[in-house]
């Protein structure tokens, strides 16, 4: 079985590589542009490493063997643990979500909040306020507790809490509101440090900080890290693993081969014959063909013979015999010349090889081929 050949002309094949090499510099882009977020965004995320991250934190409570770990997944939420949610988050939970972590602080889980996680809470009853206030430095807890054990002045950082509602029990606080409070829902615990600063990278050697960040993870339940609201996340199907700039990279990479199919594959419809290529005569056939002519006595009809094959080569290669004599000089000096050796009367042998092998060399320079 003969398969038949695929035919890619020059400027096809160029739009392709272009195309792909375009692709492949997008993709590294972005995954610089990624990678690059990762390591020096500002975002309290467990894998942050700047000032504003959470990795010191984070690679403390393994030191003190606490095994942390990172919650990356809302399909399924673990039982009894402290899960530690820090704003701003990359994806804002949703009101879904948010209902999903309410019920399971209701069903006996422990919730830490810092920075501005209202959204987390709404609909379950527990609401506060964002103000500000000053960064002090060596602020005392408000009461003894779980809370305060092993720590005599902590740094606030600049946020603060506003609430009158009852159901909070406020554990230090200043003239500009509360530092840290918790409440009881249902079986679990919310507990709300009003900034991350304490437990941050660049807060959490302060005073201290340590102590307190210690405290708030609640060494008898499994402690998770939220980095699902931080982007990353189990859940996702390939598609959204890709990210947008991988999902762009697709989408090129199948215009494309789109655009391959279709420069490759058969016309719709009946097949086109092929246009028939007269091949150019040989010496010798010319030879043969003067001879006859010659003994004819006709050497003025074969040069108009070869004349008319010339003529069907320039249209045939070029769309009109204007065209063609205009890329080829050649052919129009053989023609002329030819013309002007019918027009002269007899013609000798001598003259007419010489014109036939004009033509001949012409019309194999219109064709492509030499020799």
């Amino acid at each position: 079985m003969n398969l038949p050949r695929i035919r890619i002309d020059r400027t096809t094949a160029f739009v392709l590589i272009a195309a792909v090499l375009v692709i492949g510099a997008y993709v590294a882009l972005v995954s610089l542009a990624q990678q690059y977020y990762t390591v020096t965004a500002a975002s309290p995320s467990a894998y942050g490493t700047d000032s504003a991250g959470l990795s010191i934190y984070f690679r403390y409570l393994e030191a003190l063997r606490l095994t942390p770990q990172t919650l990356k997944t809302m399909e399924k939420l673990p039982a009894g643990a402290t899960i530690i949610a820090a704003a701003p988050f990359e994806n804002p939970p949703s009101p879904s979500e948010g209902r999903a972590l309410v019920a399971w602080v209701r069903g006996g889980g422990r919730l830490v909040l810092a920075g501005e996680a209202d959204a987390i809470l709404r609909g379950s009853g527990l609401g506060a306020s964002p103000s500000t206030g000053d960064p002090l430095v060596g602020l005392g807890p408000d009461q003894p507790g779980s809370l305060s054990r092993g720590v005599t002045k902590m740094e606030p950082g600049v946020s603060r809490l506003l609430s009158t509602d009852p159901g909070w029990v406020v554990h230090y606080r200043d003239g500009k509101g509360a530092v840290l409070m918790s409440a009881v829902l249902g079986r679990g615990e919310v507990v709300w440090l009003a900034d991350t600063h304490p437990i941050s990278n660049g807060g959490i050697g302060s005073a201290d900080d340590a102590a307190l960040a210690v405290a708030l993870a609640d060494a008898g339940r499994p402690i998770y890290f939220d980095e699902y609201h931080h982007g990353f996340t189990d859940d996702a199907t390939v598609w959204d693993r890709l990210g947008y700039g991988g999902q762009a990279a697709v989408v090129l990479l199948a215009v494309g081969l789109m655009l391959l199919l279709v420069a490759t594959a058969r016309r719709i419809g009946p097949p086109i014959a092929e246009v028939e290529v007269v091949q150019a005569r040989t010496g010798a056939y010319i030879g043969q063909l003067a001879e006859l002519y010659r003994k004819a006595g006709a050497r003025g009809d074969a040069l108009s013979s070869l004349e008319d094959g010339l003529f069907r080569a320039l249209t045939r290669r070029h769309g009109t015999l204007e065209a063609g004599l205009k890329h080829h000089p050649e052919a129009r000096e053989a023609l002329q010349a030819s013309a002007a050796l019918r027009a002269g009367g007899p013609i000798s042998k001598d003259a007419f090889m010489t014109a036939s092998r004009r033509i001949r060399r012409a019309r194999q320079e219109v064709e492509g081929r030499h020799g």
